[in-house]
């Protein structure tokens, strides 16, 4: 995968601004993680170790996900449970099925206002 940073097009044909990418600074810098729709985008992130190493570390972090559609093979095949470690709904997860990007964007907020789920801590930590 190249590293691309300056502006991409979304999917929409608009701009979005890329100050750094995932290859280039380490997790615990991010916030948050969203991870994209789109079988081609799942397959090409899937394949490439950093991406997934990534992705452990924001769990690892407690920070919160986004997970769009497809993505969601993401979390298995980063080893990442659905679910906190006493088996409740992890709030800084959120899974967005098709059609349901609202609920989820709103969800995701609340998540970054809470800035972290330390409900997902373990020791030694289960990812």
């Amino acid at each position: 995968m190249r590293v691309r940073s300056g502006t991409v097009k979304s999917v929409g044909g608009d701009p979005l601004d890329v100050g750094v990418s995932l290859e280039a600074a380490p997790s615990v810098v991010f916030d948050a993680m969203v991870l994209p729709d789109g079988a081609a985008a799942v397959e090409r992130l899937g394949a490439d170790g950093r991406t997934l190493e990534f992705l452990k570390d924001q769990y690892r972090h407690c920070k919160p996900i986004l997970v769009l559609g497809a993505s969601a093979s993401l979390l298995e095949k980063a080893g990442i449970p659905p679910k906190l470690p006493d088996g409740k709904a992890d709030r800084g997860l959120i899974v967005a099925a098709a059609g349901k990007g609202k609920a989820a964007l709103d969800s995701f907020v609340s998540a970054l206002a809470g800035h972290r789920t330390f409900e997902r801590e373990s020791d030694p930590p289960i990812v």
